[in-house]
This record gives structure tokens, sequence and C-alpha cells, in this order.
């Protein structure tokens, strides 16, 4: 037996604490034993003890545990679980502010989409404090740290000649979701990730199947697409929202994104190509897909602001944007457009950043109802229902989907409201329009959809594009005389059957006379008179069956009759 016994040198004469740590010998199941001391408490005095044993095999796995003093006195042993590979885990300072972390991976990774070997699992950073771990990748400070580790881990794939692209894929978009930048690694995905099945690695249709579920089909049990088992997959272990994955698209830009990170993605509200002269923030903001992402989320909060204020307020609004955009520029350090010097100095694309991000909650907290509603939606969400809008005929096709939604985009979901009777008709999309907008079978099949991230429109301003005047022909809208298609298509079909009633009698009965109902009800059964002679012809003809009786009854009697004078 292994025991770990601590003693507090600041209470000499204390009994020292002890801990059992595991059977320890040849049929143990442990190779090796380690202990590392590690400072990872800053409110605690003294270092923390983190054993750890090796179990043996390929590629599974460490056993670590990590001991701590309370604010008590006493010491609390914390169970950090399995870790892949062997030694003691790994301590980082990701935020280089002088505490660490426990970084560890996500194994759900391991071989779901690729070999062990073409695996990359994401990083999941952990902080130690009074015997409780949190999880903090998601903490803003540590975006640099997984940034650059992403870009190291993207370097090393590509050097290799980017083998079991799924493995790395599925690592480089779970990521970008944890930075923030889902929409930009999703593209970045679909560019380079390999569509064909796999029914080694990869994700079924029976594995999407509720829990509980227990036959499956065999075509249920094949691989399917990489696009969709990823976002299924990373929904589930938390990666993404299930707005974000209902609202990917499955396949790739047709916009001829570059093989860059930078090239796809989100792009501002204007036109790059080419970027506006004179002007350095919008040269910055076509280069740099994470700032043009943030505009897009003010102008998400902008354009809801702007239509909750109405017409009359526009003008003042625009005014107060248009000072608190200049003094976000000039606190970055950013050239005044129009300029002699137009050099964007380092660091001021994090820094428009922030500002925007400031400026976007300030502004959000002005909306309410609805208008918050639509605000507060995923960006790629957001986006992607102003593209259905153009699939359905909304809006006029061509119509770039760039998530500004102007006064064409207000007036088609205004339309769109009206034409599918919802209970609002005040033109924002509200959470309960967005789903009967947006179900996610619409995305999951939806076509080529490099539309659905942002892209540079074709000006400055949303486009002043001529709403549609004509309802769409999608078939939920179909009306006639009030009524739907489905109640006029059990009408049509009550009423044919109503109207044949007589020769479908005539046809039951197996009646002899059932060519001369037919001809009755069909030609004059439109009238009344006709309907009911038609009616009574069926009920009055005489059976198939009665006309076999009377028939051969007929015959026995002429042959009864002509017996005796065969005999004679």
């Amino acid at each position: 037996m292994v025991r770990l016994a601590i003693r507090d040198p600041a209470r000499p004469q204390a009994a020292p604490q002890t801990f059992l740590i595991a059977p320890h010998g040849p049929d143990s199941g442990y190779e090796r034993m380690e202990m590392a001391l590690y400072r990872l408490d800053a409110t605690s005095t003294l270092p923390q003890v983190i054993v750890s044993a090796y179990t043996g095999g390929a590629h599974c796995c460490e056993v670590s545990s990590l001991f701590g003093q309370m604010p008590d006195g006493t010491w609390k042993e914390t169970d950090l679980g399995q870790s892949d590979g062997d030694g003691t885990p790994t301590i980082v300072d990701a935020a280089h502010d002088g505490r660490a972390e426990i970084q560890e991976v996500d194994p759900a990774f391991l071989y779901t989409f690729a070999s062990y070997a073409g695996s990359y699992p994401p990083l999941i950073l952990k902080r130690y404090h009074a015997g409780q771990m949190e999880t903090v990748t998601r903490d803003p400070a540590f975006r640099p740290y997984l940034a650059r580790q992403l870009a190291g881990a993207q370097k090393e794939w590509l050097a290799d000649d980017r083998p079991e692209p799924n493995g790395f894929l599925a690592y480089y978009v779970a990521t970008k979701a944890e930075l923030g930048e889902f929409g930009q690694g999703w593209q970045y995905m679909l560019k380079h990730a390999e569509y064909r099945t796999d029914d080694m690695f990869g994700i079924s249709a029976c594995d999407m199947k509720p829990a509980g579920t227990e036959q499956c089909t065999p075509e249920e049990r094949k691989s399917v697409p990489f696009p969709q088992a990823l976002a299924y997959f990373l929904q589930k272990n938390g990666y993404i929202t299930p707005e974000q994955a209902s609202a990917a698209p499955m396949t790739p830009s047709a916009d001829g994104a570059q093989d860059s990170v930078a090239g796809s993605g989100y792009r501002p509200d204007f036109s790059c190509d080419p970027p506006p002269d004179h002007n350095g923030v919008a040269v910055m903001l076509c280069h740099d897909s994470g700032a043009a992402r943030h505009e897009l989320l003010f102008d998400q909060v902008y354009y809801a602001l702007r239509q909750q204020v109405g017409r009359d307020g526009w003008k003042a609004l625009r005014q107060e944007v248009i000072a608190d955009e200049n003094a976000a520029d000039q606190g970055c350090g950013l050239p005044v457009p129009g300029a002699a010097d137009q050099d964007v100095p380092d660091g001021a694309a994090a820094c428009y950043a922030a500002a925007m991000d400031r400026l976007t909650e300030r502004y959000r907290q002005r909306l309410g109802g609805t208008a918050l509603e639509e605000a507060r939606r995923p960006l790629d969400t957001h986006i992607a229902l102003q593209r259905r809008l153009v699939e359905l005929g909304y809006l006029p096709a061509g119509t770039v989907a760039d998530g500004v939604y102007g006064e064409a985009t207000r007036e088609a979901i205004a339309t769109w409201q009206r034409t599918t009777h919802r209970p609002e008709t005040d033109g924002f999309v509200s959470d309960a329009d967005a789903q009967v907008l947006l179900p996610p079978a619409v995305m999951a099949s939806a076509g080529p959809a490099g539309d659905t991230q942002p892209v540079a429109s074709a000006a400055p301003a949303p486009v002043a594009t001529t709403p549609a005047t004509t309802a769409p022909a999608h078939r939920a809208d179909l009306r006639l005389f009030g009524f739907g298609i489905g109640v006029i298509l059990v009408m049509a079909v009550f009423g044919t059957c109503l109207y044949f009633l007589p020769f479908g009698i005539a046809c039951l009965r197996d009646s002899t006379g059932k060519g001369s109902v037919f001809a009755v009800n069909f030609f004059f059964g439109w009238t009344l008179l006709g309907w009911v002679a038609a009616l009574v012809m069926a009920l009055s003809f005489e059976t198939r069956a009665d006309y076999e009786l009377r028939r051969q009854a007929m015959i026995k009697i002429v042959a009864g009759g002509s017996a005796p004078d065969s005999h004679a």
C-alpha cells in the first residue's frame, strides 16, 4: 500500500495527515507513481501536492489526485480523474498573470473523427481553489493562449500535409467556438473537410437518435457527412448552442474563400472589393474577420434600436452613434478617414473589438420586447434568418445576407408576418418567429450556404432594394376562399365521393345496370334530379347474382318442360 503523509511545518508538533494513495506492487495495475509540488491556489500559504499513477497501455491512462490545505488547516484530496498519456498533469500560466492553471484535453474528440494519431483534442483549462476545480477555458483572458495553441497545431497539421483532416478540423472548429469565432472556424472546416463517409470513424444517424432507441436499420448505422456529424457533436458536448448548430451550413461556400483563416468568416457591412480609399479603419475591418464580427454584432443591436425608435428618431440616433464610434476610434489610436496617415497601430483591432462590445452592450440596454430578443440572438442565426427571407422570396433574389436589417429587410419581415398570420407584425424577428422561420430541418437540408456567413455587401449602407410585392409561392401560404390547401383537398375528395355515390352503390351491389347508372350519374348527377335518378337506378337494378339465379331457374324450367317428349 502507498500512503501520503503531509505535515504542516507551521505546526511541527501536530500529527501528519495521512492519505491512502493506491495499492502498489506487481499486481496493483500501476506501473509507476510520481509526485510534484505546485502553487495552484493563490490564497494558500503552502503549495499543493499532485500524485499521479500510470496505469499502462498504449494511450491511457494517468490517474491523478490533488492535495491542498483548506482554510481551517486540514488537507483535502481532490480527484483529478484520468488523463490521456502518462506523467503528471500539465501546469501552465495561460494568462501570464502569475496564477497557474491545470491544462487538460477533451477526450471525447479521441477516435471520434480520426485515429488516435490524427485526433486533436481541444484544451481545457481549470483553476484550483480551496478544494474546488473550476473550468475557466472560456474566460476571455485565456483567448490569446488558446489562439496561439491553435495556430501552432494548425502549422503542424499543414506541415504534415494535412493528414486525417477531420480529426484536426473538429478541434479547430471547437477552439474557434471557444474564442467566439464559430462562424469563421466553420467556414474554414467546410473548405478543408473530408466529405467521404468513413465507417471506422465518424458519427452515424443511429448515434444521433435520442437515448433509449434500441434498434437501428443498417442504413442508419452508416456515418453521416462530417459537417452534419460535427454540428451534432459540438452541440452535444457544449461547444455551440442549438441555434448555432441549426444555422450552420452543410456545404462549402461558393464565393471562393481564401485558404486562410483571415480570408474566411465575417466581412464588414460595406464592400471590400476594393476597400474604401483613405480609410485605415475600413481596411482593417476588411482584413480582420474578428474585428468585422464585433462591428456586425453592434450593427445587429443598432438596427434593432433604429426600428424601435421609429423613423422620427433615426437622425438623432445616427448622430449619437457616429459620435460614439469616432470616440472609440480615437481611443484606440485609429486614423481619421481621409487623413494622410492611414496606418493602423499594433493592437488597434483588439482595442476596436473591445470598444464595439462596450457600445453594443450599452445600446442593447435600451431595447425591450421583441427588439431585445432579436438583438441578443447569435450572429450566425441572425444572418441565417435574413438569408431565409431571400430563399422564401420575401427579399429579392441576390440580396446579400450580411446581418444588416435595413428598411428592405424590415419590410420583408413584416410582409412575412402578415402573410403567415403571426401575432406581431412589427418587423422584428421574435424568438417565436425565428423558430417558425428557421426550423432546424431547413438549414440541415439547405444548399450551398456561403451566404450564411457575412460577406461584403454592395454599398456601405443597407442595400435599398425594393421589397417583394408578391407573396412567395411556398405551400404553407396557399389560400382559396380563406381555406388552406389541405382543407381544399379534403373537401374536393369528399365532394367527388358524394357525387359518384350512386355509381359506387351500383358497383358494390354488382348491379347489371352499372353502365347505365354511371352514364346518368356522370352526365346528369350535377342536377339534383339526375343524381336522385341515378341513385334509384343503382338500388333498383337486379344484381348479377340474382340475375344468374333467375337465369339458371329458367334453364331448368325449359329443360323440365321438354323431358316427356324425349321419352315418348
